[in-house]
């Protein structure tokens, strides 16, 4: 999703942020009021979405703490915001034969 014009933020920054921006406890209509058109911007930037578009879930929630309002955002963030899905710089840290689990065996770094 494209944005223009709107404030942005990498994931990062949020804590402080938002830290600056409310007194807590907080409700999300204020946060919705004040930061929903701020972006938070995905390592891809066309998959950026806006705190309004990440908190869409969480309509009637109070945060209680700034730290409340980030776990909120981060355990909304689609999979766009964590990198190369099932990356791993290290190998296998398993024995394969003991399960199955995600991996990308074409992207590791030795």
């Amino acid at each position: 999703m494209t944005h223009s014009g709107q404030d942005t933020m990498r994931p990062q920054q949020l804590h402080d942020t938002l830290q600056e921006e409310f007194e807590y406890p907080v409700d999300h209509t204020m946060v919705i009021a004040q930061t929903g058109d701020n972006i938070v911007d995905a390592p891809d930037v066309t998959d950026s979405e806006t705190v309004d578009e990440i908190l869409v879930s969480d309509n009637d929630r109070i945060y209680e703490t700034t730290g409340d309002l980030v776990e909120s955002i981060y355990g909304n963030l689609d999979d766009s915001y964590i990198g190369r899905k099932y990356y791993d710089d290290r190998g296998a840290n398993i024995n394969e034969g003991d399960y199955e689990y995600p991996h990308d065996d074409q992207n590791q770094s030795f």
